[in-house]
Formats: C-alpha cells, structure tokens, sequence
C-alpha cells in the first residue's frame, strides 16, 4: 500500500530516505519516524501538539469479525485521519490500533480543540463496502509542547494520561491534558484497578453491604460511580419518581426529571437492560415515548438497568451522559447489572421497596477532569 499523504511538505523529511519508512497496511509513517521527527521539534524548539489515537472497541472487531476486517478499519481510520489532519501536521502508526498525529507550529487550544472536534464530530459517519455495519471511533489524548512538556517521554506520558481520561469519560472523545485537571492520575494505580473488573464488583458489593441503613450505601457508591466513571448523572427510577441523585458538576443540565416509566420498560430487554450511545440518532418512531424527555434533558447518551429480585420489579437504575456521546462498554453494563442486582436482592431480603426509603439529596460531586 503507497503511503496516504506526502510527508515531504514538512523540513524534517525533505531529504530523508522514506524508502522503508511507512507502514505497509496503513500506508502511515511506521513509530521510528515519528518519534524521531518529535525528538527533531523538541531539538529546534519548534512547538507542537502530540496527539495519541485509540480505535475504540477494536479487539471486539478482530475477535468477532476476523483479523482481515479488522486491518480494513485499521487501513479505512488511517485515510480518515490523514484527510481531517491535512496539511495541519503528520500521522503515524504507532502499533496495533494506536495512531500518532503530531501538529507542528499548532498548540493554541482553540485549534486543537477544533480539530480534536472535527475528528470525533464525522468519523461515525466513514462509510465504506468494506466495514459495511460497522460504526468505528475514536478516542485520543492530547498533549502540548513546550507548554506541558520539552521531554518526549513525558509528552507521551502525558497524552496517555489524558487518553485514559476519555476512555473512563466513555470513549468517542477526545481529552487535551490540563495540569489542573488530570496531574494527579497515577496511571500505574489507574489501571490496575480499572480493568479489573473483579476489582470492581468487589467494590460495589462493599459499598452496598457495609453500611446498616440501604440508602447509606446507594448514596456513597452513587457519588463513586460518577466521580469513577465520569457519567454525568444517576439515580434510581421508579413510578413515582427520583431517588438518591448524583450529578456531575460538569453535566450540561443540573436538573433532571422524572422519565416516563412506561415508556422506558417497553424497550428493557430480557436480562433487564437497555442503553442508548446516541441518542440523537434513535428512530422518532420507534422511541416517541421517550424522545423528547430524554432530548430536552440533553441526555445524549444513556444506559438503563432493572432492579429486581425473584421476579420483583422495585424500579430502574439509571445512567445519564449529556452533550457526550458514550459508547458502553460491555464492563460498564456488567458493573451496572451487579449494582442493580445487588439493591434489588438487598431490597428482597430487608423486606423493603424503593419508595419506602429516605429521599437523598441531590450530591454535587467535586470538580473533575
């Protein structure tokens, strides 16, 4: 495959051998040559942004789609990204499904924003025969020089960490690293304990059965939940409405309402789940029950859990994202199914239903990044 776009527009690879450079799938500039044209900014002083660009969900394609689909997404996000890039900078492969885009002489906000924007806004809309059905996005963190950094190992350590940072946000995003928000996440600690989903469960059982009184516990693993995961709000659902509230300070709308209860049980499927990445895109006619609630909340992605217990309904967990599209992971759905099931077998056993306890406060967690 020839390489995508002519690398030669920029002083470092005018007079450089590119012969073996390029990444024979891609057609991008392989890792080496990137990290050696970093290296050569930081040398001049030339300032630059440092971008790191994760394919969201792309073991799922190779393990259910096969290994050649998946180097068709790989070969189809690389055309996308050179295309949105444009002469603004240069994209390299970094391995597996990481890319690497570097913006020489761009380090404004405003333009990495928008260009970070422009990304995200219009890769679900790639249309290709060859990843016909599949929605492919993107995730990418971003750093600065010199603003954040002179040294490369700490430039990309720094975009790792504002990467992470979107992929706990849900994904389809994209995180500009700010020392205020994101210098104190310890990667090392971070990822230990958030892909362990053993970890997980095992902390949703401890703040729901460590407390005396069932309110305590659902309100102290609620404010977890959002500060963990990033979501903007959630409570528990039931007929009569809201209970035990926690709202992200960073959420687009700070009062939420009741949704139509009914509305939303048609569309709970058999293990008593349902979610929605985008809610903009959901079918008028099929989801007129709830639309327009769930759009004059600007909740633009949701996930929705059953409580229940021995063939008892006591109401529904719910999850809200506003303004962000999230695309649920099958871990986060787990965690939220356990949560669910744990209240409801708590609820079951004290003899005790939802409207029966204290209404919360609405919490407002501490600012996050």
């Amino acid at each position: 495959m020839e390489e995508v776009y002519d690398v030669k527009n920029f002083e470092y690879f005018k007079n450089r051998n590119l012969k073996y450079a390029f990444d024979m799938l891609t057609g991008l500039l392989m890792r080496e040559e990137v990290v050696g044209y970093v290296k050569h900014l930081l040398e001049k002083k030339v300032p630059f942004s440092f971008i790191i660009v994760d394919i969201d969900n792309f073991k799922t394609v190779n393990d259910t789609l096969g290994h050649i689909k998946g180097d068709k997404v790989l070969a189809i996000t690389a055309r996308y990204l050179c295309e949105k890039t444009g002469s603004k900078g240069i994209v390299g492969r970094y391995g597996g499904d990481e890319f690497i885009i570097v913006l020489e002489g761009v380090t404004e906000y405003k333009d990495v924003w928008s260009l970070g924007h422009n990304i995200n806004m219009n890769i679900g809309s790639l249309k290709s025969d060859e990843i016909r059905g599949l929605s492919i996005t993107v995730t990418m963190g971003i750093s600065r020089s010199p603003i954040d950094s002179t040294d490369y190992d700490e430039l990309f350590a720094l975009a790792d960490k504002a990467l992470y940072r979107g992929k706990m946000k849900g994904r389809n995003c994209f995180i500009i690293y700010l020392p205020e928000k994101h210098r104190d996440i310890d990667m090392t600690k971070e990822r230990s304990k958030s892909y362990t989903s053993t970890h997980l469960c095992s902390r949703v059982f401890h703040y729901l059965t460590t407390t005396e009184k069932i309110e305590d516990g659902i309100s102290l693993l609620f404010k977890q939940f959002v500060a963990y995961f990033m979501v903007d709000h959630i409570c528990i659902e039931t007929r009569e409405g809201m209970n035990f509230q926690v709202i992200h300070p960073l959420a687009k709308n700070k009062n939420f309402v009741h949704l139509d209860y009914d509305g939303i049980n048609n569309y709970f499927n058999s293990i008593g789940l349902v979610y929605f990445n985008k809610v903009e895109d959901m079918d008028e006619e099929d989801y007129t029950d709830i639309l327009r609630d769930m759009r004059d909340q600007h909740i633009s992605s949701a996930l929705y859990c059953k409580i229940r217990a021995f063939g008892r309904e006591y109401g529904y967990l719910r999850v809200d994202m506003t303004d962000t599209v999230r695309i649920w992971q099958q871990s986060e759905m787990d965690i939220i199914m356990i949560t669910a099931n744990t209240i409801g077998l708590l609820l079951h056993y004290q003899n005790k239903t939802l409207e029966e306890l204290p209404r919360q406060d609405i919490f407002i967690m501490p600012n996050e990044g």
